[in-house]
């Protein structure tokens, strides 16, 4: 009987392997196979990321580079029309000094 037992629980062992075995690589296959597609859609989201990063760096570059641009033109400008007031200034101050002159050479009323 022991034997016979055996007999049954190697059969029902053999049973269960010849079910079970294919099952377990076909779900390891599967489980490989996702591994695989994450691999690669993982990479494929970094190398996006990576173009996005450098395609955002360059345009930040790009507006930093056209807003020293603006800032240098505005500078300019302020600096001419600071210029500009200056020699009106100038201007006039000497006309002032001119009347202030003719003025003291008219008689007194």
């Amino acid at each position: 009987m022991a034997a016979s037992a055996k007999t049954v629980v190697d059969s029902f062992r053999e049973a269960l392997q010849d079910l079970l075995v294919p099952e377990l690589k076909a779900l390891r296959v599967s489980v490989d196979s996702l591994r695989t597609e994450m691999h690669l859609r993982n990479d494929g989201l970094q190398k996006e990321m990576q173009l996005r990063d450098e395609t955002l760096r360059a345009e930040l570059k790009l507006r930093d580079e056209q807003l020293r641009a603006d800032i240098q033109a505005g500078d300019a400008a302020t600096q001419e029309m600071v210029r500009n007031l200056s020699q009106k200034l100038d201007f006039a101050i000497d006309i002032r000094e001119r009347l202030a002159a003719l003025e003291a050479r008219l008689p007194r009323q």
